[in-house]
């Protein structure tokens, strides 16, 4: 069925228009509308209770915490967080004597890595959405629309 809708043709609207609905004023009467001035304002009320006003809420800006657990989310940032997490014990566990106060820090290093590199990367993604949704706000000011019924 809506394959069928899709693949009317702009003729066929206007056919369907004039010999079903006999003519555009028979439209225009079944819909309350007067040609001149349009839809009055308390047809307008009543409209907008029944159907809504279609207004369409804005998209939310994402959780910096989700984009931080989304850039979390790459295998090699695994893959180097599994590795930072054995190379501690095993590094303080096979260090000398001397050694073991300062065995921990390639794995430490590895953590502060994979951190600024999530950081970053969640800090780029939170500015460049606020920067697409400050654009779609203003783009969305900036609509306005006339219609003209023509007979």
């Amino acid at each position: 069925m809506v394959e069928c809708y899709r693949q009317r043709k702009y003729v066929e609207e206007l056919d369907y228009l004039k010999n079903e609905m006999n003519g555009p004023k028979t439209l225009c009467e079944a819909l309350d509308v007067n040609p001149e001035t349009g839809i009055n304002t308390n047809s307008a009320e009543i409209r907008t209770s029944v159907f809504g006003t279609h207004h369409k809420d804005p998209p939310q800006r994402t959780p910096f915490l989700t984009l931080v657990l989304e850039a979390l989310d790459d295998f090699m940032l695994k893959l180097l967080l599994v590795c930072a997490t054995v190379i501690i014990p095993v590094e303080v566990g096979f260090a000398d004597e001397h050694e073991r106060g300062t065995a921990w820090i390639e794995g430490f290093v590895i953590y502060v890595a994979v951190a600024v590199v999530s950081l970053v990367s969640a800090g780029s993604d939170y500015s460049k959405e606020g920067q697409f949704l400050s654009n779609l706000a203003s783009e969305e000011k900036s609509k306005n629309v006339s219609l003209t019924v023509i007979f």
